[in-house]
């Protein structure tokens, strides 16, 4: 894919959010990770810990591509953290059509941006730690390990990783 677009989502933006998220569910399963299930990527779910103006879509030559979701404060996973020093990852999606496409490192870049542009001190996220290819991702593109953490919710029981990226003004 040659030009990667990235914007804010709409609520208009839902229904190929959830695509994006369950084609995402599908090719993982496919090739044996479990990451969500289904009625976790589904709006009905997602709409309790997020608003739509939290997600980002991609798009490679106008197709949809991939999603993230971008917040300024996680309770759940990072507490510690005060509202506005840090944004945090969730939900970070590619297509099976876009896989090795230059899309995941796009939306990092935006990521990084979106930091900076917001001014906080740090970007942050948290990954199954079961994924090495996922977590050398992560740590290719700047983010420093952490903790590792058990953690457990209605969807899944599994050991995580903790990243960091410092932004530099």
């Amino acid at each position: 894919m040659n030009e990667i677009v990235i914007r804010q989502a709409t609520p208009v933006d839902i229904p190929l959010l959830e695509g994006i998220l369950l084609d995402a569910v599908h090719w993982v399963a496919a090739i044996g990770y479990k990451q969500w299930s289904p009625r976790e990527v589904s709006w009905e779910n997602l709409s309790k810990s997020f608003s739509i103006t939290d997600f980002h879509l991609a798009f490679g030559q106008g197709q949809p591509a991939g999603c993230m979701a971008l917040v300024d404060y996680d309770p759940y996973f990072w507490p510690e953290e005060p509202r506005g020093n840090s944004l945090f990852l969730h939900k970070l999606a590619v297509t099976q059509a876009a896989r090795k496409s230059g899309v995941s490192s796009a939306m990092m870049d935006y990521f990084k941006a979106e930091g900076k542009a917001r001014g906080v001190t740090a970007i942050q996220l948290e990954t199954n730690a079961d994924r090495p290819k996922l977590t050398a991702f992560y740590e290719s593109h700047g983010f420093v390990f952490v903790k590792m953490q058990h953690t457990k919710n209605e969807f899944r029981d599994l050991q995580t990783a903790f990243y960091k990226y410092e932004i530099v003004y």
